[in-house]
Formats: C-alpha cells, structure tokens, sequence
C-alpha cells in the first residue's frame, strides 16, 4: 500500500498552477533566447570542424531544434491554456451552476441541449487543470528523449575521432552502423515483450521488465528516473496507442516548427548547400557587406558596403576547416624550420598560405577573371577561425551595378564549385 501524501504536498499540488505560470513566463522568454544562443554555436562548428564531422553533427543539431521548439511550443501552450482556465475560474465564481436552464433568453428545447453539452463549469475548469499540469510532464519527457539522441551522436563523434587514430574511417563507420543496428533490434525486442500477446510469455515474465528497464538506462544517461517516472505513470493510465500517437504527434509537431530555423542555420552543413549558397547575381544578401553585418560569426565572403565610393573593393574570404584538406591537395604544405628563427618561420608560413589562396580562389567581375591580386591571411573577427583579405581595385571600372563573383576550388558534387555572387554599385 502506498503511502499517504503529507498534507503540504497536497495543498502544494493543488497550487501548483501558481508556480506553473511564473515557470512558463520565464521559460518562454529563456526558450525564445535559447534559439540565439543555439544559432551561434551552429555557426561556431561550421567553421571548425571537418567535412565528415558536420555530416554527423547536423543530426545532432536537428534534434537540439526540435527540442527547443518543443519547449517553445509547450511553454506557450501552457500558458494559452493557463490563461483560459483563470478566466473559466473566475466565470465559475460568478455563475457557479453554469449554464442557466431557467433563463428566458433561450427556447427549452434549445436549453436542454445546451446544458447537454456544457453540463458543468467546474468540471471543465478542472480538465483545463489537468491539462495544463500535464503538459510540463510531457515536455519533460520529450526534451530527454531527444537531448538524449543528441548526447548519443555527439559520444560517437569523440569515439569516432579516437578509433579514426588506429582503424580506417569504412570500418569505423561499419562499427556504427552495427551499433544502431543492434540497439534497434534489442528495442525492438523489448517493445515487443510488452506488447499483445508477448507479455504474458514466459520469456517476458522473466526476462522483459530486465531487459526494457536496462535498455531506458543505457539510452537515457540523462534523465533516465525522471523520464521512466513521467512516461510509464502516463502509459499505464492510457492505452499504448494514445500513448504512442501523442508522442509521435508531439515529435512531428516540434519537427514541422523547428525545421525552418533548422534549415536556415544548419543547412550549411550539407556540402552542396555550402557550394551553392550564393543566390542570383542580382540579388544583394545583407551578410556581403561589412556595414550590413549583425552575426558574430563570418560565414559569408564580404566587401566593405553595398554602395562603394571608394576605388577598390576590400574583400574578407572565411576559411573553412572544411575547405583544409582540398587547400592541401593544390599546395604544398609549409614544414617548420628549426634551422631559422620563429619570426622566419611565421613570415614564410604566411608567404606560402597566401600563394595557396591565389590558386584556390578566382575572382572575377561582371564575368572578366581578375589577375596577379594579394592575398594575405589575417583574423577579421575574433570569433572566426582565420581568413584571407583582397584589396581590388575598381578605378577603371565604369559607375553603376555590378556583381563580383567568388569561386573557390571546392566541390560539394561534380561540376558543383563553391561560388558566391556579390552584387554592388559604384558611385562614381
């Protein structure tokens, strides 16, 4: 037999409403600032990371997504639905039997259904109770599952990048499939134990509340009592399929709200969409121009504004980590000279890493290759990686529109170059 709660937590219980509106005003003002907090560090990986870790890194993110829209979503339906059940509250106090059957406002046919359909205004006062108290429960729950998923592929990275010292990178790769593939078969396995006509075999009664409950610690290493407290007390008091469809809706729902801000930020990290991120060459994207800037990290090659009055162009290229080993393939690395002084060294590391920038980039405007230009690498923003920076010059160019145009030697696909198009107007 259980025990029986202590009064305070009773009457904490029935108050909770009280510490739910204040959590869902704060949450929702953190959860909404968490989104600019997420964008940064997105931005941060795809300058320092390599080719293969992105490819893996944009699932992690893409669950990071949607558990921020889940907790945006959830906090504001929380507090939609708080706001109702006070203003229900409150008609309650003043109407407390509700719909009035005595009324001469209404024909008594149309009263009897009336009162059929909205018997009880307490009563509907406490469902949006309940609802409201559950909501938290859910987020909770959904927030762990895919935090979870997160941690999970970001332990793979760190493993990945430790077997990748001794194994090659097809057989560290085969060793995660076979992971994934195992933990679904044992999930599988243990779903099924709980299951129809499964649950009531002997292999189930001796080894499936083992083997389920194993599993919920092996997955959720964050969380874990929380979740198994939130979701078996709502699974045993609703049908699996209720269940099943309610999370899956749930996840579906965070899914459709965070893939637009998922896409815009994350999208990058597909090679493809990093080659052909420029858009039409007429078209003028705020992040080319250094007066037009508001990101802390440089994603995006820029000149100094859209409207020049100076006779050059001052371009600022961002190096990619990505970008690294193609960069190696075309030059030939610096090796460090013990034989020569660090400052000797630095100069003709600098002197080689900008010869490699003139053969990886070709720059051009309106369509005619630009030649013999400078290129010199430096840190334009102290968040970013490194770059390289171009002075063109223009005075023989006429006045009006033109587009400079970027390519680099980096293919996402065959005959896929990275390029970008930056579009300006002389004014004199």
């Amino acid at each position: 037999m259980s025990e029986k709660k202590p009064k305070w937590l009773q009457a904490l219980e029935a108050q909770s409403w009280q510490a739910e509106l204040i959590a869902s005003g704060l949450a929702i003002y953190g959860s909404l600032s968490l989104g600019n907090y997420l964008d940064y560090f997105s931005d941060w990986a795809v300058l320092r990371f390599d080719e293969r870790t992105l490819n893996i890194l944009v699932y992690m993110f893409l669950y990071i997504y949607a558990a921020h829209a889940i907790l945006v979503i959830s906090f504001i339906t929380h507090l939609v639905l708080r706001i109702l059940w006070a203003g229900i509250l409150g008609l309650s106090s003043v109407f407390p039997k509700g719909v009035n059957t005595e009324t001469k406002v209404y024909p008594d046919f149309f009263k009897e259904k009336l009162k059929r359909d909205y018997p009880d205004l307490s009563k509907y006062s406490l469902e949006l109770d309940r609802m409201c108290s559950l909501i938290f429960s859910i987020l909770c729950a959904m927030v762990i599952v895919l935090i979870n998923i997160s941690l999970w592929i970001l332990i793979y990275l760190l493993l990945s990048f430790l077997l990748l010292k001794f194994l090659p990178v097809s057989i560290v790769n085969a060793i995660g499939y076979a992971f994934i593939g195992l933990y679904f078969l044992i999930a599988l396995v243990g779903g099924l134990m709980t299951q129809g006509k499964f649950k009531n075999a002997n292999l189930s009664k001796k080894y499936g509340y083992e083997l389920v409950m194993s599993m919920s610690k092996f997955v959720y290493l964050i969380g874990n009592k929380s979740f198994n407290y939130i979701t078996q007390t709502i699974r045993s008091n609703t049908t699996s399929k209720s269940f099943f469809v309610g999370m899956f809706a749930l996840l579906i729902l965070s899914m459709f709200f965070a893939f637009p801000r998922f896409v815009s930020t994350v999208e990058v990290y597909k090679p493809i969409s990093f080659a052909n991120g420029s858009p039409a060459p007429s078209y003028s994207v705020k992040a080319n121009y250094k007066d037009q800037i508001t990101k802390d990290f440089v994603l995006e090659p820029f000149i100094q504004s859209e409207l020049i009055r100076d006779d050059f162009l001052q371009l600022y290229l961002p190096k990619f980590k990505r970008e690294q080993p193609i960069m190696d393939s075309l030059c030939e690395v610096y090796e460090w000279n013990d034989d020569i002084s660090k400052t000797k060294n630095r100069e003709l590391r600098a002197s080689a890493r900008n010869t490699c920038a003139s053969i990886y980039y070709t720059l051009s405007i309106d369509n005619k290759e630009l030649m013999n230009l400078k290129y010199y690498y430096k840190n334009e923003f102290h968040n970013n990686r490194g770059g390289y920076e171009v002075f063109i010059p223009i005075d023989s160019i006429s006045a009006g529109r033109h587009v400079l145009k970027i390519q680099s030697k980096y293919m996402a696909k065959e005959e896929t170059h990275y390029v970008r198009n930056i579009p300006f107007y002389k004014t004199k």
